[in-house]
């Protein structure tokens, strides 16, 4: 593991909460993330399931220096390199191929594979990968998908995401091998679209201390 991947992974593991932010608009997600790390979420992962999302994110990197900013949805290796041409901190995907995980194991950007199976995390092992996005979470079987895994993988770390709320984070942060969890209930759309910001903080705040009871 490389020591930019060690700080990344040794931040998450800090922060326990990752927000995952959809936005298509530069401004929206600027004050999105300073309302995020203002109340104890200083780290974000930003999809790149819009048009204007590698925009968006190269954006929020040089607006926002004191968070931690990461790129999602990472699908094929040319957005690979796209996005550490953004200057972002990681990248992480849904899932996982051999293309693409070649081609991150040979990036100098830190990355995180996603997994649904004990044959996707076989595959990322295989590439150097030991820790991964458990994804979706709620439909694979979360926690005790994650401990399932850890019997034949116990060096692996997850990061849940998908169908986390408020409520489950604490269980699922409970179980040893989980590094953090994820999710998008802190900044959803339609307070991004409100300009809530106030609102959103306060979702942050509240998942931060859900994080801490872990």
């Amino acid at each position: 593991m490389s020591k930019q991947l060690n700080e990344i992974t040794a931040q998450l593991a800090e922060v326990k909460v990752l927000p995952i932010l959809v936005t298509d608009d530069v401004d929206q997600a600027i004050h999105c993330v300073n309302a995020l790390a203002a109340n104890g979420l200083p780290a974000v992962e930003i999809t790149l399931r819009t048009p204007n999302a590698m925009t968006v994110l190269k954006e929020v990197v040089k607006a926002c220096p004191q968070v931690t900013v990461g790129a999602g949805t990472i699908l094929t290796p040319a957005q690979l390199d796209a996005v550490l041409a953004t200057g972002a901190a990681f990248g992480i995907s849904p899932g996982i191929t051999p293309v693409l995980a070649a081609a991150a194991r040979d990036s100098a950007l830190p990355y995180f594979p996603g997994v649904g199976s004990a044959s996707d995390l076989m595959l990322a092992v295989e590439h150097g990968f030991k820790v991964v996005k458990l994804f979706p979470a709620d439909l694979v079987g979360g926690v005790k998908m994650a401990k399932a895994l850890g019997g034949p993988f116990p060096d692996v770390k997850f990061c849940l995401t998908g169908g986390v709320t408020v409520e489950s984070t604490p269980q699922m942060l409970a179980q040893p091998n989980v590094l953090c969890v994820g999710g998008s209930w802190m900044c959803p759309a339609p307070l991004i679209n409100a300009a809530d910001w106030a609102q959103i903080g306060q979702l942050a705040a509240a998942a931060a201390a859900a994080g801490r009871q872990s």
